[in-house]
C-alpha cells in the first residue's frame, strides 16, 4: 500500500466507510434498474467529508493534501468504488473537459474547462462509432465547414454522459484523405439542433446504471469557435495546443487511465474483502492444507492489487509534479483491469456456488469490471503505447 499522509488517509478512510455503509446497499437496485437509485442525492449527502459533486454549489471545496489533487482523486475514487461503482456516474465529471484543456485555446479552456473543474458539471465524450472501437483513425463522423459554422453528420455509441453532459466533445473528420491528421474535436452544447439522443442508456453487460448514450448528428451546426484550437476567424496558434483530434482524444484518455485503474481497485478490493470474510467464517470446514492454500491465494491477490495501486499512484504523482505520465498511465491501465478480473473470478471460485449467487455482489462486480479492460484504450493498445515509449514507433510493427 502506498504511504499516505495522515490527513489523506483519514479523508480516504471516511469515504470508504461511507461508501460501504450507504452506497453498497443500493448496488443491486442500480444494476437491476439500469440507473442510479432515485434518491442518489440523499446518498451523497450522507458522506461526512467533501467529495466531488456537480449537483450542489453550496458545499465546501475539496480538501488539499501534500500528495496533490491527482493523487487525491485517485485515492478517493478507489474508496468510493469500494462501495460500488454506480456512484461514479453521478459524481464524475466525465472526460470531455480534459480534451478542451489539451486541445483548446485559452478562451475555450476558460469557457468550457474551468467551469467544470471549479464549479462542477459533467462533460460528455463522443469518440466510438458502431464500426470501430480502439482504432481511432477510423472516425467516420464528418464535420463540413459552411460559412461561419461547422456541420456535423454521423453517429456515436457508448458516449459517456452523452445524454446529460453540459456539452459533448465530438470527434469528427474534416478531411478523410488526411487520415488521423484530419480528425478534429468539436464542442456541441446540450440541446443543439441536430444533436439527437437515440438511446439515453445502452444495454450493457456491466456498469448498467452508467449513462452511456447513442448519439446521432444530423446537420448539427456549431460556430467555428466550437472547434477546439479555433476562434471565430479560424485556427489559433497557441503554444502547447494539441492539434490532432486523435492526439487530443488519446491525451484526455491518458490523464484518466489511472482513475480507471482506481475504480477497478475499489471493486476488486470489495470482492476480495467480501470473499475473505465469508471464507474465514467457514474456516473450520476446511482441512489444514486446504485452508493454507486458500490463505496463500488471498495473500497473492492482495499483493497483486497493491502492485496496481503503486503503479497508478506513480502515474498520478507525475501529473501532480507537472510531468508527462502517458507511459505510466498505460502501465496502470494495462496491468490493472485484467488483474481485477482474475481476482474477482478467483474470489467467486473460492466461494463455490455462493460466488455466483445474486445474494452477493461478486457476480455483478465481475460484470462491471470487464469494461474497465476495454474502454479508454484496451490492454492491447496500452502495451503498444508502452512498447513505443521504450523502443520507438516501430515497436508494434512486424
Amino acid at each position: 500500500m502506498p504511504t499516505m499522509s495522515p490527513p489523506l488517509a483519514e479523508y480516504v478512510g471516511a469515504i470508504r466507510e461511507w461508501s460501504y455503509q450507504h452506497v453498497r446497499p443500493r448496488a443491486r437496485e442500480a444494476d437491476q434498474l439500469h440507473r442510479p437509485p432515485a434518491d442518489w442525492k440523499d446518498v451523497l449527502d450522507q458522506c461526512p467529508v467533501p467529495i466531488k459533486r456537480h449537483d450542489r454549489r453550496d458545499l465546501p471545496p475539496l480538501p488539499r493534501f501534500e500528495e496533490g489533487s491527482w493523487v487525491r482523486e485517485l485515492a478517493s475514487t478507489e474508496a468510493v468504488c469500494f462501495g460500488d461503482i454506480w456512484v461514479e456516474d453521478v459524481i464524475g465529471s466525465g472526460i470531455g473537459h480534459l480534451t478542451v484543456k489539451l486541445m483548446g485555446t485559452p478562451a475555450q479552456a476558460e469557457r468550457w474547462y474551468r467551469p467544470i473543474v471549479e464549479e462542477g458539471g459533467q462533460a460528455a465524450f463522443a469518440l466510438t462509432e458502431p464500426h470501430f472501437g480502439s482504432d481511432t483513425t477510423m472516425v467516420a463522423t464528418t464535420a463540413t465547414r459552411d460559412g461561419d459554422t461547422w456541420v456535423l453528420n454521423g453517429s456515436k455509441m457508448y458516449c459517456s454522459m452523452g445524454g446529460k453532459g453540459t456539452f459533448t466533445v465530438v470527434f469528427a473528420t474534416v478531411d478523410k484523405a488526411l487520415g488521423a491528421a484530419g480528425i478534429a474535436a468539436f464542442v456541441v452544447p446540450r440541446g443543439t439542433p441536430g444533436l439527437i439522443i437515440a438511446k439515453a442508456n445502452e444495454d450493457k453487460l456491466g456498469i448498467r446504471s452508467w449513462q452511456t448514450a447513442e448519439l446521432l448528428f444530423q446537420n448539427c451546426a456549431v460556430p467555428l469557435d466550437h472547434r477546439l484550437g479555433w476562434d471565430a476567424t479560424g485556427p489559433v496558434e497557441t503554444s502547447g495546443t494539441t492539434r490532432s483530434g486523435q492526439g487530443g482524444a488519446l491525451g484526455a484518455l491518458s490523464e484518466n487511465r489511472p482513475n480507471i485503474a482506481a475504480m477497478g481497485l475499489g471493486i476488486a478490493s470489495a470482492a476480495l474483502d467480501q470473499a475473505t470474510t465469508l471464507l474465514k467464517k467457514q474456516q473450520a470446514s476446511f482441512s489444514v492444507r486446504r485452508w493454507a492454500a486458500i490463505s496463500e491465494d488471498i495473500e497473492r491477490m492482495n499483493a497483486a492489487l497493491d502492485r496496481t495501486r503503486r503503479v497508478a499512484w506513480g502515474a498520478q504523482l507525475l501529473l501532480d509534479r507537472g510531468l508527462p505520465n502517458r507511459t505510466e498511465a498505460s502501465a496502470a491501465k494495462a496491468y490493472g483491469p485484467p488483474t481485477f478480473e482474475r481476482v474477482i473470478r478467483r474470489s467467486m471460485m473460492l466461494l463455490g456456488p455462493d460466488g455466483t449467487s445474486e445474494e452477493l455482489l461478486l457476480e455483478k462486480w465481475f460484470r462491471d469490471v470487464k469494461i474497465l479492460d476495454i474502454f479508454e484504450g484496451s490492454a492491447q493498445v496500452q502495451r503498444i503505447v508502452i512498447a513505443r515509449s521504450l523502443l520507438g514507433s516501430g515497436a508494434s510493427k512486424g
